[in-house]
């Protein structure tokens, strides 16, 4: 059984906006200051928004009462061919923030600044991958969901998953038929090696994972890199009767890789961004991000606590307007606790993001769990999970692994959220998370340092049905 330490959450770097040079060709995000949606050539509109949003997508926000509106209009192609006549390569593109990443010397971002529709600009990563993309405007999902045969929902035929699951208060739902069914969550992380092996997941289909998607070396897979993911995926999606049943074994996932195992540069937080607004087009239901931003490679990119407001990255804007949009963002708290930094990172401080803090056996504070509250005084963690030896399925899908860290954590919680999110189809993202908090631990004293503590999905259910009918 090999052990993974709270390190192993992936706690990268970010920081301020600068516009720091390198003596290579990097990777620059350029903001543009409109959309000219109103210009001739523009090819989209709102009024057309099956074009670049899914049928998916547009029933959620149906749901939520939320109208597309410009913001999720993608760029201007006629910009990008400015870019591209000069030389420049578009790596990706955000319509959220209103820009593209491209890479380019120093010189030619100096160059690029100066062009009458380009507005907030930033130094990113330096140049480490050839660019294979481009990624597409919207996921497709064109592959079946899984079959997953149920068994009993009790100990022996769940095996290892039954703890938490219990503990969580998600054996009711599971029991009541609620096991994530008809759920599309996504799953960013640093790599999902050999999770498209049906022996990983324990499903008889290798195809049960719809679609994947590198944004960091825009390959054709994100089935590889860091073993994180994997370990992360299988607590919530595993399906291996009389060893290991995962929190939602019948949810379809979507998986992202989005961070750089070459080095920690503010670009993961841009790829996080993007990669939430690509979840939003494929009409993904919940996000898990087992994934923090404190200090980088690079220094000056570094995080104060005061920056902390939800402001300030990329990746915690990029949450709030998932949000808004009706998506549930579930996040790692952070693994700092023990250490000089004390607090959460980003983009746990996203107004928001549901933020998962770590319990021991005891259901105490983990003694690496991340303190809050955010910068501006908001309560931090939002819940508190199990994340002390947690039981995952190894890596490379033999055996059995124990896993430490708020990066465990969340996708306990997230997995039943999925379940909560099928039990309960007519409640609101925020009417979901409002009764989770209600019916946790600590629902009437709430602290900093593990939030309104211990979620019980069953309460949570209970709560939700007699508030809606």
């Amino acid at each position: 059984m090999r052990l993974l330490f709270p390190q192993l959450l992936v706690l990268l770097a970010t920081g301020f906006l600068s516009a720091q040079a390198t003596t290579g060709t990097g990777l620059y995000f350029i903001g543009f200051t409109d959309k000219a949606v109103d210009e001739a050539d523009y090819p989209y509109s709102i009024d057309r928004p099956e074009e670049f949003l899914s049928a998916r997508a547009l029933a959620r926000r149906q749901k939520h009462g939320v109208a597309v509106t410009e913001l999720d209009l993608p760029v201007n192609p006629a910009y990008e061919t400015v870019l591209t006549e000069r030389g420049l390569p578009i790596w990706l593109r955000s319509k959220w923030m209103n820009g593209v990443v491209i890479a380019a010397s120093p010189e030619q971002y100096a160059g690029v600044r100066e062009l009458p529709f380009v507005d907030t600009s930033f130094y990113a990563a330096p140049l480490q991958y050839e660019r294979a993309g481009p990624l597409p405007v919207r996921p497709q999902l064109d592959r079946p969901a899984p079959r997953v045969d149920p068994v009993p929902v009790n100990e022996k035929f769940y095996g290892f998953g039954w703890k938490n699951l219990a503990h969580l208060g998600g054996d009711s739902l599971h029991q009541l038929g609620f096991r994530g069914a008809g759920v599309l969550v996504a799953v960013f992380d640093g790599g999902f090696p050999d999770v498209g092996y049906k022996d990983f997941l324990g499903y008889d289909q290798a195809e049960a994972v719809p679609a994947n998607y590198d944004l960091v070396e825009q390959d054709s897979t994100a089935l590889d890199g860091s073993t994180h993911g994997a370990t992360v995926l299988s607590t919530m999606a595993a399906h291996h009767p009389f060893f290991f049943i995962g929190m939602a074994p019948e949810a379809r996932y979507l998986l992202f890789k989005t961070e750089n195992s070459r080095g920690e540069h503010r670009m993961e937080e841009v790829n996080y961004a993007i990669a939430l607004e690509l979840a939003d087009s494929a009409g993904v239901d919940l996000v898990n991000s087992s994934l923090g931003y404190t200090t980088f490679s690079d220094t000056t990119m570094n995080y104060r606590y005061a920056d902390l407001d939800g402001r300030h990255s990329p990746a915690s804007v990029a949450i709030d307007r998932a949000f808004a949009r009706g998506m549930i963002v579930v996040t790692s708290a952070g693994n700092n606790g023990a250490d000089a930094w004390n607090y959460i990172g980003t983009p746990a401080d996203a107004t928001q993001a549901f933020s998962i803090g770590a319990l021991d056996d005891t259901d105490e504070r983990a003694y690496f769990s991340s303190f809050g509250p955010t910068a501006d005084g908001r309560i931090k963690p939002d819940v508190s999970g199990p994340g002390v030896m947690v039981a995952a399925v190894a890596a490379n899908g033999q055996g059995l692994t124990g896993a430490n860290g708020t990066s465990l954590s969340a996708p306990l919680i997230s997995g039943l959220v999925a379940c909560l999110i099928q039990a309960v189809p007519r409640a609101t993202n925020q009417q979901l998370l409002d009764a989770i908090r209600a019916t946790a631990s600590q629902a009437q004293s709430p602290d900093d340092s593990v939030g309104y503590g211990l979620p019980n999905f069953t309460a949570a259910y209970r709560y939700l049905r007699a508030e809606l009918e």
